[in-house]
């Protein structure tokens, strides 16, 4: 599902979310669209990639499942 943009020109687009991250790190976003809301990308608060960073402490369940999995081949 593609993302409803307006960049910082004005233009308006629709972009795979996979070049959401990167349009808006180079700053060509001006807009863009959630599921609810429209979010400004230079007033409204959004995720940084520092803050994406998996900090998680726990076991990694996904990797030792997969482990199991290929030791029961």
């Amino acid at each position: 599902m593609k993302i409803p943009v307006v960049y910082k020109s004005g233009e308006e687009d629709l972009i795979e979310p996979k070049f959401l991250d990167i349009l808006l790190h180079i700053g060509e976003i001006q807009e863009f669209r959630r599921s609810d809301h429209w979010v400004n990308a230079t007033d409204d608060p959004i995720r940084s990639p520092q803050k994406r960073q998996n900090n998680f402490q726990g076991d990694d369940r996904r990797r030792q499942a997969t482990a199991e999995i290929n030791f029961s081949l």
